[in-house]
Formats: C-alpha cells, sequence, structure tokens
C-alpha cells in the first residue's frame, strides 16, 4: 500500500486499530488496481508466452523445448517484483488446463462440461414424475379465496383463476379474448384492466362466491381508484366494486407464466389481424417530411416531399403572421399535404417529430384549442384526398433536413439556396379569404333524399349511398307531407332544412324565452322542443358562440396569456420603476400620496411624500433623487398617468438619453418590481402607525431604512451593501454594542471598506446570478397556468371593460366586455393596438390579458 493511503484501510478490533500495508482483495478498486499491476509486470510477454487476469496466470509455449524458458522468463518478473505463488495451485507443464473457468488446450478453448450428480438426477427424476401427471382442472373449495394472473399482449388479454393447497397452484379455469381494434389502442394499464372486467364478467360466478386476489405488478388498485380517469376506467370500476377483490403484489412467476402463453397464442381478430399486416408490409411510394419552427425571430416550416423516382422536392415556407409551435407544425403538414397533391401523390407516408399533430391527427390526443380545431379539420379534408396514408412520429434527428429547412425559414436572412423553394404565406391557412354561405331549399336540403326514398321509393344510383340510405331511412316516417325522426327525448321530430334551422335555434337562444343557453343545452333544448336536423349540435355550438350579448357577459379570463417576461437590469440603478402609493391620510403638510422608486438591480428604495400629483413634482424627484445622487440611468418604467406622460417630462428623458417605457393600461405587472416594494412600504407604515395614521410621513423614511439594511430574497443581499459595498449600522448595534461596534478600529475598517469595494462587482454578480435563478422560479410556477392567446393583424376582439370607466347606471348588470375592436399592430410580447370603428384607435397598446376573440 501507498503509506498515505495505509490509514483508509483501517478496521477496529478488539485488540487495537490496524490497517492493512499491502493491498488487500476486498477494497472497492482493488481488483482493477491489481489487474493494472499485472498488466505492466508482464507487458512484454502478455500475447506472446503469457497470459494473465487478476491473479489468474497462464504461461503457453509453442514447443515444450521452449517452454522451460518462458517460464524462467515469468519467475524473472514474480522475483523482480517481489511477488509469490501458491504451489497448491500451480500446474507445470501440461498439455491443457482451466483457465477463466474455460478448458484451454492446443486445439482452442472448450466451455466447461455437464457434472451430472445426485442433485440433476433428483431434478430430472422430479420433472418425469411431474409430466407424468394427468393435467386436470381443479375444483375450487367454498368459502377459499381464488387467485388471478393477467397478461396481455398486442392482439389479445389472457387470464388464469387458480386454487392454492398446500402451496401449490392448481388451474381452475383459463381463457383469452382477441382485442378489438379500438382496444388496441388501450394504454398497457387500460388494456390489463379490460382483462380484469372480462374474466370478471365471464366467470361472475366464481367472483360473487369467492374472495378474490389479483397477482399484478401493475397498480391497477390506483388507477381504479383515481378519481380523474377516464370514463370507461370509472364504469368498469364501479362494476367491480360489487366483489370482494384484492390487489397484490406477484412475488413469483408461478401461474403468470400460463396466462402469458395463452394471450402470445390468441389469434388476434380479422380487423386487427389485417391492421397489423398492413402496418408491417406496407410501403409507400410517396413519403412527404414536415417540421415547423417558431422563435423570437419569426416562423416558418420546411417540407420534404420523395417521388418514387427517387427525386426530393424542398421548400422552406416564411410566415408573415406570429404563429405557435404546433400552429407552425400544423402549417408544414397541410403545406405538404398540398405540394404533394399537387405533384400527383395518390398515397403518402408523412413524417413529423411534432407529437402533438401527429397523435390528434390519429386521434389519440383531443385537439382542445379552437385553432387546433380547425387546423386538424383542415388536415384530415387534405388526407381525404388520397387513397392511403400513414403518418409516422419520428425523433428530431430522423427529420433533419424538414428541420433545418424550418430553422432556415423562421430565421432572419434574406438569401436562399438556389435548390430550394421558398414560399411565403401571408395569413394562416385555416383563415377563408372569403366565406359563401350556401342556402338549401326545402327541395335541395338534406330531407329530399330521404323523402323521395320513403314516399316514391327512389334510390341514388351508387349502391353505397343507396344502402347506407336505406339504413338510415328506418328511423324516419312521412306524415302530411313533412319528415319526422323517431327520437328518444319525443317519438317524433319533424326534420328541418338549414333554412328553418337557423331560426328556429336563435329564436331558442335570444328570443323572448331564450335563456342565451350554451352549445349543448341549446341543442337538448331544440330537441325536446321536437326539431331535428343532422347538425344540430354544431349548429349550437356555431349559434352560442357567434351570439354578441353572450361574448359580452361572459366571465373574465383568469389564465394568463402568455409566458412570464422577467425584466433585468444590466447593472446597478441603470433602470427605474415609478410608482404612487395613495391616496393616505392626510399627513403633516398636506401629504396625501408618496411617489416610490426602485433599482431593477439593487432594489435600493427612494420615497418621498407627496402634496399634489404634478408633472413638477415629478421631475423634481427623479432629479434629487436618482440624477443628482446616482446618476443618468437607461431606462424609467411608469404607468400612463400625465405626471409621467406629459411633454415637460419627456423633455427630460429625451435630454438625458433616458429609455421611458410605459405599462399597459390596467396590467401593473408591466412595473411589477416597483408595485412589490410599495405592497412593503404599505404592510410596514401600517404596522408602525397603529391609530395615528396621519403619521406616516414622518414614519416614511424609517421604513425606507428598514427595507435598505433587510437582505432581498431575490438577491441574498441588503439593497445598501449593494449599493455601497458594506452593510450599514443599525441602531441596534450601537445600543446593545455588537461585535462590530466593539472591535472597531479606524485604521482596519478603512482596509476593510477598500476590500470591500474590491469584492463589490464580485457580489453584485453573484447576486445577479441568484436574482436571475430566484425570476427562473417565479416563471415556471407562473407558466405552468398559461393559456396561450396570440392574435393576428385584423382579427376582431372583445376587450375587458375598465372597472374606471364602465357605466355606473348599469350597476351590477354591467357588461364585462365591450368591442368590438380590431388589432392594427403588436406593440410587443403579449401587447396590442386596437381601435373600435367610431372611436378611433386606443392612444396605449393593451394587454392580451384583457382581449378575447370575437366572433361575428
Amino acid at each position: 500500500m501507498h503509506k498515505p493511503n495505509e490509514e483508509k484501510t483501517a478496521f477496529t478490533t478488539d485488540q487495537g486499530l490496524y490497517c492493512y500495508t499491502v493491498m488487500p482483495f476486498g477494497l472497492k478498486n482493488a481488483g482493477a488496481t491489481y489487474q493494472r499491476l499485472v498488466n505492466k509486470m508482464f507487458a512484454k510477454q502478455i500475447g506472446r508466452n503469457m497470459e494473465v487476469y487478476v491473479d489468474d496466470m497462464l504461461t503457453k509455449s509453442i514447443t515444450a523445448d521452449r517452454h522451460i524458458d518462458d517460464l524462467r522468463e515469468t519467475f524473472d518478473v514474480l522475483v523482480k517484483y517481489g511477488m509469490k505463488l501458491n504451489p497448491a495451485k500451480c500446474v507445470f507443464g501440461v498439455p491443457s488446463g482451466r483457465f477463466l473457468g474455460y478448458q484451454v488446450h492446443q486445439r482452442g478453448i472448450e466451455g466447461k462440461g455437464i457434472e451430472w450428480n445426485e442433485d440433476c438426477e433428483k431434478a430430472f427424476q422430479a420433472l418425469k414424475d411431474y409430466l407424468g401427471q394427468v393435467p386436470l382442472l381443479s375444483k375450487p373449495e367454498t368459502g377459499e379465496t381464488l387467485y388471478i394472473y393477467l397478461s396481455v399482449s398486442e392482439a389479445a388479454t389472457s387470464f388464469v383463476l387458480v386454487r392454492q393447497e398446500d402451496g401449490i397452484q392448481k388451474p381452475i379455469y383459463y381463457t383469452s379474448k382477441a382485442l378489438l381494434p379500438a382496444e388496441t389502442r388501450y394504454s398497457p394499464a387500460e388494456k390489463l384492466a379490460l382483462a380484469l372486467i372480462t374474466v370478471a364478467r365471464k366467470l361472475r360466478p366464481y367472483f360473487q362466491a369467492h374472495k378474490i386476489g389479483v397477482y399484478t405488478n401493475c397498480p391497477l388498485k390506483l388507477i381504479l381508484q383515481k378519481p380523474k380517469v377516464s370514463g370507461r376506467l370509472t364504469k368498469w370500476a364501479i362494476e367491480l366494486s360489487e366483489f370482494d377483490v384484492e390487489y397484490l403484489p406477484r412475488t413469483a412467476i408461478k401461474a403468470q407464466a400460463v396466462a402469458g402463453f395463452v394471450a402470445e397464442f390468441t389469434e388476434p381478430s380479422i380487423e386487427v389481424a389485417r391492421m397489423m399486416e398492413e402496418q408491417g408490409k406496407k410501403i409507400f411510394k410517396w413519403q412527404l417530411r414536415v417540421d415547423g419552427s417558431s422563435n423570437t425571430h419569426g416562423s416558418g416550416a420546411g417540407v420534404v416531399v420523395s417521388t418514387p423516382e427517387g427525386d426530393s422536392v424542398e421548400c422552406a415556407l416564411r410566415f408573415d403572421f406570429k404563429a405557435t409551435n404546433n400552429q407552425a407544425e400544423y402549417e408544414a403538414l397541410i403545406a405538404g399535404l398540398k405540394i404533394s397533391t399537387v405533384l400527383g401523390a395518390d398515397e403518402v407516408e408523412i413524417f413529423s417529430d411534432s407529437q402533438v399533430v401527429v397523435n390528434q391527427v390519429l386521434d389519440e390526443y383531443q385537439a382542445r384549442d379552437e385553432s387546433m380545431i380547425t387546423y386538424l379539420e383542415l388536415a384530415k379534408e387534405l388526407l381525404e384526398r388520397f387513397k392511403e396514408y400513414r403518418i409516422v412520429h419520428v425523433p428530431r434527428e430522423e427529420n433533419e433536413k424538414a428541420d433545418a429547412l424550418a430553422k432556415l425559414a423562421s430565421a432572419t436572412i434574406n438569401i436562399w439556396p438556389n435548390n430550394i423553394s421558398m414560399i411565403r404565406l401571408l395569413q394562416p391557412s385555416i383563415i377563408k379569404t372569403k366565406e359563401v354561405g350556401a342556402v338549401f331549399g326545402e327541395g335541395n336540403s338534406w330531407i329530399t333524399p330521404i323523402k323521395e326514398y320513403l314516399v316514391n321509393d327512389v334510390l341514388p344510383s351508387d349502391p353505397l349511398e343507396a344502402k347506407r340510405l336505406k339504413y338510415r331511412a328506418t328511423r324516419y316516417s312521412v306524415l302530411n307531407g313533412e319528415l319526422y325522426k323517431r327520437g328518444y327525448s319525443r317519438a317524433l321530430q319533424r326534420c328541418v332544412g338549414p333554412e328553418e334551422a337557423e331560426g328556429i335555434l336563435r329564436s331558442i337562444h335570444s328570443g323572448n324565452c331564450g335563456n342565451h343557453a350554451g352549445g349543448a343545452s341549446l341543442a337538448h333544448k331544440t330537441l325536446r322542443q321536437g326539431f331535428y336536423w343532422p347538425t344540430l349540435f354544431a349548429d349550437s355550438k356555431r349559434v352560442a358562440a357567434r351570439c354578441e350579448a353572450c361574448q359580452k357577459i361572459a366571465n373574465n379570463i383568469r389564465q394568463p396569456p402568455e409566458l412570464l417576461q422577467s425584466i433585468t437590469s444590466p447593472w446597478p440603478f441603470a433602470m427605474w420603476g415609478i410608482d404612487l402609493i395613495g391616496p393616505m391620510p392626510t399627513a403633516t403638510g398636506g401629504a396625501k400620496h408618496a411617489i416610490v422608486a426602485v433599482d431593477y438591480f439593487t432594489k435600493w428604495v427612494e420615497a418621498e411624500p407627496l402634496v399634489h400629483i404634478t408633472e413638477a413634482n415629478t421631475i423634481s424627484f427623479v432629479k434629487k433623487n436618482i440624477l443628482y445622487r446616482f446618476r443618468i440611468p437607461n431606462t424609467i418604467i411608469t404607468d400612463n398617468g400625465t405626471q409621467f406622460d406629459g411633454r415637460k417630462f419627456r423633455e427630460l428623458c429625451d435630454k438625458y438619453g433616458i429609455n421611458n417605457y410605459y405599462a399597459s393600461p390596467a396590467h401593473p405587472q408591466t412595473n411589477g418590481q416597483t408595485e412589490a416594494v410599495n405592497k412593503i412600504i404599505k404592510h410596514n407604515l401600517k404596522a408602525k402607525l397603529a391609530t395615528k395614521k396621519g403619521n406616516w410621513a414622518d414614519k416614511l423614511p424609517q421604513v425606507l431604512w428598514a427595507y435598505r439594511t433587510t437582505e432581498r430574497g431575490s438577491t441574498g443581499e441588503t439593497p445598501y451593501s449593494m449599493a455601497y459595498g458594506a452593510e450599514a449600522v443599525i441602531p441596534v448595534e450601537t445600543s446593545f454594542s455588537s461585535p462590530r461596534v466593539q472591535l472597531f478600529q479606524p485604521e482596519i475598517n478603512i482596509d476593510m471598506l477598500k476590500c470591500g469595494l474590491d469584492e463589490l462587482e464580485e457580489r453584485r454578480e453573484r447576486a445577479q446570478i441568484r436574482n436571475t435563478a430566484y425570476q427562473q422560479r417565479v416563471a415556471r410556477y407562473y407558466n405552468s397556468h398559461v393559456r396561450e392567446r396570440r392574435f393576428a393583424l385584423g382579427d376582431l376582439v372583445l376587450k375587458r371593460v375598465n372597472p374606471g370607466t364602465r357605466d355606473k347606471a348599469a350597476g351590477s348588470l354591467v357588461d364585462k366586455w365591450e368591442g368590438p375592436y380590431q388589432i392594427t399592430g403588436i406593440a410587443g410580447h403579449g401587447a396590442y393596438r386596437i381601435t373600435r370603428e367610431g372611436f378611433g384607435e386606443l392612444p396605449r397598446p393593451c394587454n392580451a390579458q384583457y382581449l378575447k376573440i370575437y366572433f361575428p
């Protein structure tokens, strides 16, 4: 052992503490260390006449005459390094021998032979006895517990019902079920639950007469008892609740092997077999690879179409509108399908790295957002033009070319390679340039073919359509020349055409007896009134969504529409936020308000009482407390008050080169740092004033001093130390003689202050890193509640009514939304410029938090 490392091997005994002087094999890395040692010792021999693995050594010779010389060379190395051999474990001069568990000889290497001993013979006899027994099903005894093993495969589920007798499991019943095409798409847990509910239905007498134990490694009990599960699992859980079922962990295979064997050899249904065969063998001649990209520079998509001849068409699409990642992926898919159709493709295999788009097209995921629903409908409409298609999700590294084209399209460059086509999309594909409403009369509506068949026995020329019409017409009757449908809520429901249906819906929704119900409620009410048409539910949702009165009284949207954008300052005193507090009780001198300024980097606060809120007082405060005390800032963030938006204040900012940014109206979160400090100041003033609220102006300096000398959670430093490089001496230190006061020495203190100033830059950098980490934590929590709402130029929107400008005469019956407005510009992240006909453009941008789409 290396001398300094000996103590690391120490161990204690009843006679004292000992450590190893040579390396023991009990150490973790002893084997690797020893192997490196012997490799170094026999470096010149390994492969030539020596093989060594840890402490197993083999000296080999081509001829017997050379063997003595080879052994002498090996022994010389052992003597040189002081290594000893155990004679009882050494064999010399043999033609073959065992090395590392293998038999090594001149013909090569052979494995270890079979050693047949008494234990092997006993096991063999036991196996023969078992195979000689007749495999009979067992009969359960009254009151005993029965056990079930479940198994699932890609195309089937199976189960085995057993009983235990003297520790031996005996089968009672086993069977399987071939899955339907829809059931093959269940998750593994849902397939296990399906297997359990199948056996419960099939062997209901056993479940009613016995307690059942289910052996499984899947948490079926938690899945079935979870409150937020799918409808089918909830139904199954209720059905199983009548039985005494206990879920047990599977600790051994036992009868699980039988369940797996049955599932493996169960023939899949014809539909599933055909689907599996097509998925495994179908090779498409046309291939389409698509990808979308969205970033701060813009949005774009990449499309690569591969033809049967081996050629490829590469295309990049740049969007002149803002799009989310999912919208960009859909635009890429739609553009690729259109290009493939133009090129003459009748079947296509589509590759996309967007899991959301692929699974929505395959109906695995549900599209919830309105724009996603529209995109999905358009994509499926384009897919119907192909005789056959398949869409596959692939990793991004397998979709590199389309991904590169998408990134190229979303970049800010304007130079394109000659072999790549660039297409510019001015608006989303789901926006129709012109909508034409088709008006159907009674003679050519959906009623006509059914009525013609029932009255005149007239069928379409297409056999498939004729068969479908016959099946459909069985639920309809003609009475007095009118078509009626036999329904469930009413015996007969009169069938109406599109033109009449629109009037019925509007009358029920907003007529004299209308209650402005939602889409589903409106449809059910229409059915109860005795009317029917095929698109009733879709039309009801459309009418309810486009009702202007419903849109204006709808509840406010609480979810934030955009991801949180944190505001950071690059250096101390470069960015200030300014706001007002008040009105407060009249203080000495008539002050009712306070003006507050906060530095975004150091969190330093300045504040003064104000008698009147004027532009002159605001300019005086900025000059005295920011410009003359610290430095000229780079940015000032304020609200939209006239004291900050006046001509003189703007001239002050222009004179000193200060960027003045304004928060969106009614959106104080833009200046969130100042709002947070205002809360702290008001809280501390309440605590200090008790009943003497008028003394707040006198207590304000104390509150500011307390804030400046308190460590802030976002930076881990006090604002005072961030500004001056040292901690302030507060009154408690002089009153109770803190160590810093007791040991104060002027000469040493000056040197320490200088060192503190040298360290200040490093402390500020650490504080900025902590502040960034704090902002990221806040953003993660905030972003988890975001439901993105973005608008494009020209969109019609409703704006939330400002409480300060709403109609006071309306009282509690006032509308919550007003408009419609039109989006005329994008002012920044989540801020839009809007205009209203007859009122003009609003002077300030409006945050997306207070906007929602308007359906005309």
